[in-house]
Formats: C-alpha cells, sequence, structure tokens
C-alpha cells in the first residue's frame, strides 16, 4: 500500500529558498568544465574526498574548510568535495543523508531536507570547492543540479535501469560504480549503457537523451561469499582498461579507496592508495571526516561507514602527491 504522506515542493521552489548567485553560478560551471576537461586530458590527478555521508552542516563547513586549505597546497591534484545527501544500505537501514535527517526523533521533513543540502553545498561553493553527490534518487535531481559537478551511481543502482538511463543525460561528469559483486565486467556494461542515447519514461513523460560523453568507471571492490574482494589490483585494472578501450568507452579508472576495497577498514585506505597509483588508476576516492571511526551522531564523525580523520586525510593526500609527482619524473 502507498500512502501520500505530503506533497514536495517543486524544485524552482527549493532554489528561490536557496538561491545561487550569479558569481558562485560561474565558480560552479567553471569547476564543470575543468572536469570534464581534465578527465579527456587528465592533467592532474583527481581526489574525490568526504564523508560516506554528509550530516550535520556545522561539521561540514569545518571539514570543508580544512579541506580546502589541504587542496591548496596540491594545485596538481583535483580536489572535490563528497557532499553525499542520500545514503543507501544493502539492508535499508541506517542513516539515510541530511535529506532526511531526523531532529529530536521528529518525523522526516524532506522539504526542509532538501533546504538544509542546499544550504550546504552552497557553502561548499563558497569555500571554493566543486561538488560530488550521489545520484540515488532521480527525481531530486533538479534540486540539485545547479550545485553539483560530479555525479556517482552507487554500487546498488549502476545495474538499475533507471539509474543507468537517467545518468546518460548528464552533461556533467558522473562515476559509474561496479555492482556490490566487485564485477569489472559489469562495471563496463553499466558505463557502455549510461554512454549511449537512450529513451526512458519518467515523470509522467518520454525523455530522450544523447549519452553521457562524461562518464567513467569506479572500481570499489566487492563482497562474496560474506568476504571482501579488492578489485585495485594491477590486473584488474589493466582489464577494466582493455574493456574499457575494447568497447570504445573512456578508460578513465577511479579507484574508491574505502568501501569493499578497504574491508570497511578506513584505515587501510592508505595502503591502497599505493596499489592504486601503482596499478594505474587515473583518480581516486577518500572517505573521511573531521574525526576517524564511525559513531551514532557524535560532532565530526561519520553516521555510516568508517572513515580517516582529517589529519590522516591530509597524510594520504601528501601521500598521494607524492607518489604522482613520483610517476611524472
Amino acid at each position: 500500500m502507498f500512502t501520500v504522506e505530503k506533497k514536495l515542493q517543486t524544485s524552482s521552489f527549493y532554489k528561490r529558498c536557496v538561491p545561487v548567485d550569479n558569481e558562485l553560478k560561474q565558480v560552479k560551471a567553471n569547476f564543470d568544465e575543468q572536469l570534464k576537461k581534465n578527465l579527456k586530458e587528465r592533467k592532474r590527478f583527481v581526489v574525490v574526498c568526504g564523508p560516506c555521508s554528509a550530516d550535520d552542516p556545522r561539521a561540514m563547513e569545518e571539514y570543508l574548510l580544512c579541506l580546502k586549505k589541504i587542496a591548496g597546497r596540491f594545485p596538481q591534484l583535483l580536489v572535490v568535495a563528497r557532499v553525499y545527501t542520500s545514503k543507501p544500505h544493502s539492508n535499508g537501514m541506517g542513516y539515510k543523508g541530511t535529506a532526511f535527517h531526523l531532529k529530536n526523533n521528529a518525523p522526516i521533513d524532506l522539504d526542509e531536507g532538501i533546504l538544509r543540502c542546499r544550504k550546504m553545498m552552497v557553502r561548499c561553493l563558497q569555500i571554493g570547492l566543486p561538488i560530488a553527490d550521489e545520484l540515488l534518487y532521480p527525481e531530486l535531481y533538479e534540486c540539485f543540479d545547479d550545485l553539483v559537478s560530479y555525479w556517482f551511481v552507487g554500487a546498488r543502482s549502476s545495474e538499475d535501469s533507471l539509474h543507468r538511463d537517467f545518468a546518460s543525460g548528464l552533461e556533467v561528469c558522473c562515476g559509474i560504480k561496479n555492482a556490490t559483486d566487485g564485477n569489472v565486467e559489469k562495471a563496463v556494461d553499466s558505463l557502455f549503457a549510461v554512454s549511449r542515447p537512450c529513451v526512458f519514461p519518467y515523470n509522467g513523460a518520454q525523455y530522450v537523451t544523447d549519452g553521457c560523453k562524461f562518464a567513467h568507471i569506479v572500481l570499489r571492490g566487492g563482497l562474496n561469499d560474506g568476504n571482501y574482494e579488492s578489485n585495485l589490483t594491477a590486473k584488474q585494472v589493466r582489464l577494466a582498461k582493455e574493456l574499457l578501450q575494447k568497447n570504445g568507452l573512456n578508460d578513465f579508472v577511479m579507484a574508491d579507496l574505502n568501501h569493499a576495497n578497504s574491508g570497511k577498514i578506513a584505515a587501510n585506505q592508505m595502503q591502497n592508495a599505493e596499489l592504486a597509483l601503482n596499478s594505474g588508476a587515473d583518480g581516486v576516492m577518500i572517505e573521511s571526516y573531521l574525526n576517524s571511526g564511525v559513531s551514532d551522531g557524535c560532532y565530526g564523525t561519520s553516521q555510516t561507514d568508517d572513515c580517516l580523520s582529517i589529519a590522516d586525510t591530509e597524510l594520504l593526500i601528501e601521500q598521494i602527491n607524492f607518489e604522482i609527482e613520483q610517476r611524472n619524473k
């Protein structure tokens, strides 16, 4: 049984309530172009970095200010803020992100949550970092499309027809993660679908797309027979690039250093970075927050997956920068 609890406001309503001024519109447009150009030229190594799920706007602002300072030290890296506003879970339970955030056990109010997310993203642009978010609910895309420069289709969505079809219409960078089993070939299949023109029904209309020209795969490992398995080995990355080239697809490969690749242990991201770089990855995704670990609502600590502290994140980005400098000599 479906029950309509209430009608949501329109995306134009949210944009009027939390507007983006002309200066920030240009900042966002510049980030879009930088990322798209770099996806082709690969002159800068991409680092997508942030908490598993954004929550408290105050903690996020503190984190983003720290991240911006770190990014300023390493201009040859292209640092993107991970500001994930909605989160899936394998069993459907757990913290769903700040768009669904409850205050004092009050009922979920998505209107309030979406406005909170927009304010957090606007602050990120003001600080001077491009924004990445997960394309979990396509219906919320237009609530944030004027703010997000990098969309990601998650492991639980990348084989879903609606998410593939919708992503094929994106005109900004889009990372397509391998499914939860870690299969590289399936990730290439998903990218193939996203990269091609598509016709699909959505929101009471028939849509047609040109195919996303700025999509690439993200290797995040997998879970098989209850065991986490990494796919950041040189063999797996080489296989991915060979399949991408064979299918005429962009062979940019991003390595997710956490999730199944780390066995859900954030500290393993340190060694995974070296593995990814040695394997030929073109970018990485790091999960980090102000504090290390995971907790239930502690300030600056992840409410979902285990994260690195901002201090360890700085050490990791220093390590990545050093490895890139050595690789480019």
